[in-house]
C-alpha cells in the first residue's frame, strides 16, 4: 500500500480517542465498561459520542462544512396526483 506511517498514526489516535470516550460515555450513562454493554446500550453510546464529536467539529469548522450540507429535503419526494379522465366530473 501507498500510505504514509503518519496518516496511520493519525488513525491510530483517532480511534484510541473515540474509544476512550466511549468508555467514559458509557460510565456516565450506564455505569458499566463499555465492552460489557449489550448490543442496544452499545448503539446508544456510540450514537451519543458520535453525536458530541459531530458537534464539536461542527463548532469547530463551519466554513469547512459550509459547503458539504446540501439544502435538499430528505426522504421520498411527495408528488401531486395527476388527473385522470375518469376521475373528472
Amino acid at each position: 500500500m501507498d500510505e504514509r506511517f503518519a496518516i496511520n498514526l493519525l488513525r491510530m489516535i483517532a480511534a484510541s480517542a473515540y474509544y476512550q470516550c466511549a468508555l467514559a460515555t458509557s460510565r456516565d450513562m450506564f455505569g458499566r465498561s463499555y465492552t460489557s454493554l449489550g448490543i442496544g446500550d452499545k448503539t446508544a453510546v456510540d450514537q451519543a459520542v458520535l453525536a458530541y464529536v459531530g458537534s464539536n467539529f461542527q463548532t469547530i469548522t463551519p466554513e469547512l462544512l459550509e459547503a458539504q450540507q446540501g439544502r435538499q429535503p430528505m426522504g421520498f419526494p411527495i408528488q401531486a396526483p395527476t388527473p385522470t379522465a375518469g376521475n373528472n366530473p
